[in-house]
């Protein structure tokens, strides 16, 4: 919980330093996230002792605050409470697919890594080809099939590492980078639903 909580600190104070410094430069901390990211795949607990691995997420915790401050500045201007709400709902249903998982027939949400691969995929073709063609509704209809993906995930990566454990996987750090990932993606899709949402209100009012 403490760790969770560390990281989650230090993502938004990421992007708070980014929202009021407003820094291109710093807005491309998440591809310096990316390569911590790609750091810690490699790395195992015997290749690096546990206290220089958490740095090394505290920094990819950091990154990912800067490359999300572009986003909550956006979010800030329409509607500041939507982070707040955005927040909590995650926190639900992480929380809520998390138990889903670990209550659930043991290896039975294991099936869905193939098609989560497969539908990762997909998105990924999806949004290279509306980089060209810039339609709105695919760009909306890219995040809540980015969303539905993520929660997904949250319950495979949940019994993944439940049978990692169980096989003698130890590694906490990466297991926990895991579901730190999927918690930030939720959050940052929920923030532009919601967004997109409020603004559609405030058109047909007016």
């Amino acid at each position: 919980k403490q760790w969770y909580q560390r990281r989650v600190a230090i993502t938004a104070g990421g992007a708070a330093i980014n929202c009021y410094l407003k820094s291109t430069v710093l807005h491309f901390g998440g591809i310096i996230g990316l390569f911590v990211f790609i750091y810690l795949t490699a790395s195992s607990k015997n290749t690096a002792t546990p206290m220089k691995r958490l740095g090394y997420v505290s920094g990819l915790a950091c990154c990912l605050g800067l490359e999300s401050s572009y986003l909550l500045d956006y979010v800030i201007s329409v509607d500041p409470s939507i982070i707040v709400t955005a927040f909590v709902t995650t926190s639900v249903v992480f929380v809520s697919f998390t138990l889903t998982a670990l209550y659930a027939e043991r290896r039975s949400m294991l099936f869905l890594g193939s098609l989560l691969s497969t539908a990762l995929s997909g998105l990924l073709i999806l949004s290279l080809a509306n980089m060209f063609f810039r339609v709105p509704s695919i760009a909306l209809f890219s995040v809540y099939l980015s969303l539905i993906i993520s929660c997904l995930f949250v319950m495979y990566d949940t019994q993944l590492i439940v049978e990692k454990k169980r096989l003698g996987d130890n590694d906490f750090i990466w297991h926990s980078v895991d579901l730190f990932i999927d918690f930030v993606i939720i959050f940052k899709d929920l923030m532009i639903i919601l967004t997109d949402k409020e603004k559609k209100k405030r058109r047909s009012n007016k």
